[in-house]
């Protein structure tokens, strides 16, 4: 019985080796791993970063166009609210008592009322 059980614990120390040989590699595995997704998540954080700063500068530069754009559209009324207050009134047509015998050359030059 004792060498059965000796000859199967020499059998399991090989099987203990084999274990610890799988756990060291699966954990160097993961390690690699995880250094490489570490590598991507940073890479992405700054490709992220450069973007953010960019749309800021964007947004920076609408926002200063949208001011020089107000100025001007209040200039614009003002030059539009002055014009508006010169310009004289239109003159209107109006009815004129014509003579007897006045000639319209638009009728052949007929006596207009005769």
């Amino acid at each position: 019985m004792n060498k059965s059980l000796e000859l199967v614990e020499g059998h399991t120390d090989g099987f203990d080796s084999t274990e610890e040989q799988l756990r060291d590699f699966v954990l160097d595995s993961l390690g690699a791993n995880a250094e490489k997704i570490n590598e991507l998540v940073n890479s992405t954080i700054e490709k992220l970063v450069e973007r953010d700063e960019n749309l800021e500068d964007m947004v920076l530069a609408m926002k200063k166009e949208i001011e020089e754009l107000k100025g001007d559209l209040t200039i614009y009324k003002a030059a539009l609210s002055n014009e508006m207050l010169s310009s004289r009134p239109k003159q209107q047509a109006m009815n004129v008592l014509k003579p007897e015998n006045f000639k319209d050359e638009k009728c052949g030059g007929n006596a207009i009322g005769t």
